[in-house]
């Protein structure tokens, strides 16, 4: 299975020369390249599905709360 890692090393090569290593999508797909290197060398990670997991039992914990006219 090719890795989205692995796609965007194969691709930015060939579209710095289409457009110019200066072009704002080249380097949006630079910085995704950066950001994807940088997770893959932290290791595992609970991320941004666990952030929002937690956000959202949060919401739901003061709504109940709000709603029962607890309050902390």
């Amino acid at each position: 299975m090719i890795s989205e890692i692995n796609l965007l090393r194969e691709d930015i090569p060939r579209l710095e020369k289409k457009f110019g290593v200066n072009h704002l999508f080249v380097k949006v797909l630079k910085a995704q390249l950066a950001s994807l290197l940088k997770q893959t060398e932290q290791g595992p990670h609970r991320g941004r599905n666990h952030r929002g997991l937690i956000n959202l039992k949060r919401l739901k914990n003061w709504k109940r709360n709000k709603s029962t006219g607890n309050s902390f």
